[in-house]
């Protein structure tokens, strides 16, 4: 009996419970101290002391306890539970990780399950043997030991493969991810193959044990999910990227037989409730304080983790895609569509590394694949005869130098493409930068031809169409820069008509510039399928712009001043660095004294808006006969459908609205979860 004690008492409290009150020798020590004066032991730096005080606000105390803190049941690491009390545990467990993928901090999240800091107190191999011989056998040890331990190895281990992953500056801290690990560990010394024998031993044990064969069953699939979600991080970290198609059919499988067989949520005494400490962060080494972060309900932890396995499936799908337009269409719909959220930043990054990594594009070709696709599915003309031509009629000084160009192809292409999978603002920061890129990359293009056209001999066509490439890609990516501004509700009422107005100008200088190039892309060819598309589909785009200008234009505005003060902060990218002429505009497009021009001939003529619709209606039934089928796989097209269809109810709601056809208190409201450029029609 006294031994029993004795173990009890190890147990609980390292180094027993005969503690003894120093209040008083701090006291008398602490009167030879100069007043300020602070004594910190090494490793207790400044930061720790501040953290120890209670202030009392509870948005900067971390270690404040509320009344409701104190009536919490103590945590006991081995008080033993029943099997449906395990299942709820570990369903959570999942709403903890899913919470820092989203981009809470592991303190709010993941740490908050305390099993997570007490993994030595359920180790087999340390505890007695009498604690595996008890006589409630409804609760047996070895769900802890056994079950529960692999299943938060397995957790940890996770987050320790998205870390490494996040880490590596593709995706950022603090804007899309936390990286304070707070001085636990992840397990990043363990074996990922460990963990998957300690999870296959597990199933062995519940599948001998005399538990009910629901639970049995229940927690079998929560393990196997738990080491399918393991299978799949590690697949991605290891680059066996064929393994993700299989392992993603699995885990759907596992995930719908345990969305069947839900678990109810413990009572309030449960030692299963104690498992969670949501202010586990005043117990921690962290930067900042953190506030309690209430985790959503397990029915959104599993469409979230539906989600993620999405997010596997398009990298999937990705890495079997080796055009840039298959990655350019891929990133475009994310962006563009709101049914369609925005992917984990875990999968973002992931999806960037396939993409490149270390001069390697798709895990096949080297950097000069770049170019020569930049030039195939741009004009339908490959890069090798472009360099033919080039040097058989270069006459310009010194040899002809290419190097230095493809170069500026293959660094701004690249990133572009990657840029799909930036956060919205930095991807529109992005853009800003990129436009100066391209208009440098025509610049170039320019100059090639100038010395070439100095000889006084005939340019080949094809070196003709070089600038207008560039532009292509100018123009698309200045468009975006706008549109983003709509999705990410930047505007104001009274800048709305000024960006619909700049829109239809670049889409009008984009289609020009597409009419400059068809004459030499072959017919039937990938590029020329592509531009055919293009050309239906932004024409429908500019009827639409046009249109909410006219419709945007009766807005109030500002004094010149001020609308011009903010133009110069809203469009700086567009504007060029020249000193001698700080606000010429980096291509041609009309300046803001156009702008005032075209608002005022609107009020005055009295111009409406059904016109431009009824065109782009009509435009809008003939759009998905030009959707390149042969080019693009099934998710690209289908989702262009989706596009067009979205555009299509969008714009008879427009049709409907200014021809008179709604209730007179009817206006048009934008919300990028409805769409992400263009007003729906509500009724206030």
């Amino acid at each position: 009996m006294l031994d029993d004690m004795d173990v009890d008492t190890s147990m609980g409290l390292p180094g027993g419970d005969m503690f003894e009150d120093v209040t008083e020798l701090f006291q008398t020590a602490a009167k030879e101290m100069n007043i300020e004066e602070v004594i910190l032991t090494p490793g207790f730096t400044l930061m720790d002391s501040m953290s120890a005080f209670e202030i009392g606000e509870p948005r900067m105390d971390s270690g404040m306890l509320q009344e409701q803190d104190n009536a919490r049941p103590p945590f006991e690491s081995l008080s033993p539970l029943l099997p449906e009390e395990l299942c709820w545990i570990i369903d959570r467990s999942f709403a903890g990780e899913m919470g820092w993928y989203a981009g809470n901090m592991l303190s709010q999240t993941v740490y908050t399950l305390l099993y997570v800091h007490t993994l030595q107190d359920i180790n087999p191999d340390v505890l007695p043997p009498q604690y595996f011989h008890s006589e409630d056998s409804t609760r047996p040890m070895q769900l802890l030991t056994s079950v529960l331990r692999p299943a938060v190895f397995a957790m940890l281990k996770n987050c320790d493969i998205v870390w490494r992953e996040l880490s590596k500056k593709r995706v950022h801290d603090m804007e899309d991810w936390q990286s304070e690990k707070c001085e636990v560990s992840l397990l990043e010394g363990v074996p990922v193959d460990f963990i998957v024998h300690k999870l296959d031993e597990a199933y062995i044990w519940l599948r001998d044990s005399d538990l009910p064969q629901r639970w049995i069953d229940g927690l079998a699939d929560r393990l196997a999910l738990r080491k399918t979600l393991l299978q799949l991080f590690h697949a991605g970290h290891t680059g066996n990227l064929e393994d993700l198609k299989p392992l993603v059919a699995v885990a759907r499988s596992t995930l719908q037989r345990v969305r069947t067989q839900p678990t109810e949520t413990p009572p309030p005494d449960s030692p299963a409730i104690a498992a969670f400490d949501p202010h586990i962060s005043r117990r921690l080494h962290t930067i900042m304080p953190t506030r309690e972060l209430e985790l959503p309900s397990q029915d959104t932890v599993w469409d979230d983790l539906e989600r993620m396995l999405d997010g596997w499936e398009n990298v999937d799908h990705l890495r079997e895609n080796h055009t840039l337009l298959a990655w350019q269409v891929n990133g475009s719909l994310r962006v563009w569509l709101p049914s369609k959220p925005l992917l984990m930043p875990y999968h973002r990054s992931l999806t960037q590394h396939v993409f490149i990594d270390n001069h390697i594009v798709l895990g096949d070709y080297g950097e000069d694949w770049l170019v020569e696709q930049f030039f195939w599915e741009t004009i339908g003309v490959s890069y090798e005869s472009i360099c033919e031509i080039l040097i058989n009629s270069w006459a310009g000084p010194g040899a002809l130098a290419l190097q230095e160009m493809e170069s500026h192809i293959i660094e701004t292409v690249s990133a572009y493409i990657r840029s799909f999978w930036f956060n919205p603002p930095r991807r529109r920061r992005h853009l800003m930068k990129a436009v100066n890129d391209w208009q440098l990359l025509q610049d170039a293009f320019g100059n090639l031809l100038q010395h070439i056209a100095a000889a006084g001999g005939p340019i080949n066509p094809v070196l003709h169409t070089l600038p207008h490439v560039a532009a292509l890609w100018k123009f698309t990516t200045a468009r975006e820069v706008i549109i983003a501004g709509f999705q990410q509700e930047l505007y104001a009422a009274y800048e709305r008509p000024l960006a619909y107005w700049y829109i239809v100008h670049i889409l009008e200088s984009q289609l020009e510039t597409l009419d400059h190039v068809k004459h030499i892309i072959p017919t039937g060819s990938f590029a020329r399928h592509e531009l055919d598309y293009q050309v239906q589909f932004l024409s429908v785009l500019q009827l639409i712009c046009s249109s909410l200008f006219v419709m945007t234009s009766k807005e109030k505005q500002p004094d010149a001043e001020r609308v011009s003060l903010n133009f110069k902060r809203r469009y700086k990218w567009l504007c060029s660095p020249r000193e001698d002429n700080p606000e010429a505009l980096l291509f041609e497009l009309p300046l803001l004294e156009d702008f005032h021009r075209d608002v005022q001939d609107v009020k005055e003529a009295g111009i409406s808006a059904e016109g431009n619709l009824r065109i782009a209606e009509d435009a809008l039934v003939h759009l998905p006969s030009f959707v390149p089928r042969a080019h693009t796989a099934d998710n690209e097209y289908d989702g262009r459908i989706e596009l067009i269809e979205c555009l299509a109810r969008i714009n008879k709601e427009l049709l409907d609205f200014v021809a008179g056809d709604r209730t007179e208190n009817a206006k048009l409201h934008w919300d990028p979860r409805s769409h992400p450029w263009f007003p729906i029609v509500v009724t206030s």
